[in-house]
């Protein structure tokens, strides 16, 4: 490797990490009110409930999210005192709690996403649609190659682990 490709690397892994501390700036507290949990639970839920589906159960939440369902509980106890989410008897279950969003959690989802959109259209128009639209290619090219080489990765750690 030369020393221009180790300047180049260097450059695009800080490129790399601002652009994750700034698409974090989004799910900040202080920016929303809400802890990063309770904005993923929350987009969880809204991807994941019909308008007139049953809601979604907290092991099934913590499960997808790879979290602990008592984790998941302290976000549903926050956002159910914001009333954002309600929790429901399962009515063939009765010992079974469903979470869905309430009317005010579906809003806030929706400004959320509102505001996200806006921040978009704003970079295209700062950068122009034809650099935007090679900006978002090249994204997507960077991304699909970091996940390939993120499984790489664990599997090579999988593999070096010691077998009992």
């Amino acid at each position: 490797m030369s020393n221009e490709q180790k300047e180049i690397a260097k450059r695009l892994m800080a490129s790399y990490f601002e652009s994750q501390a700034s698409g974090n700036i989004m799910q900040n507290r202080a920016v929303h009110n809400q802890k990063p949990g309770e904005i993923m639970v929350l987009y969880f839920i809204n991807r994941n409930v019909k308008d007139d589906g049953p809601g979604l159960m907290v092991s099934e939440i913590s499960g997808k999210l790879n979290v602990t369902s008592p984790t998941v509980t302290q976000h549903i106890n926050s956002l159910e005192a914001q009333e954002l989410v309600e929790r429901q008897a399962d009515p063939t279950d009765r010992r079974v709690v469903r979470i869905r969003l309430t009317e005010k959690g579906n809003s806030y989802i929706q400004r959320i996403n509102e505001a996200r959109l806006q921040m978009f259209v704003d970079l295209v128009d700062h950068l122009g649609e034809e650099e935007s639209v090679r900006f978002a290619e090249m994204m997507k090219k960077a991304s699909d190659y970091m996940r390939k080489q993120q499984e790489f990765y664990f599997r090579s750690l999988s593999a070096d682990a010691p077998q009992e």
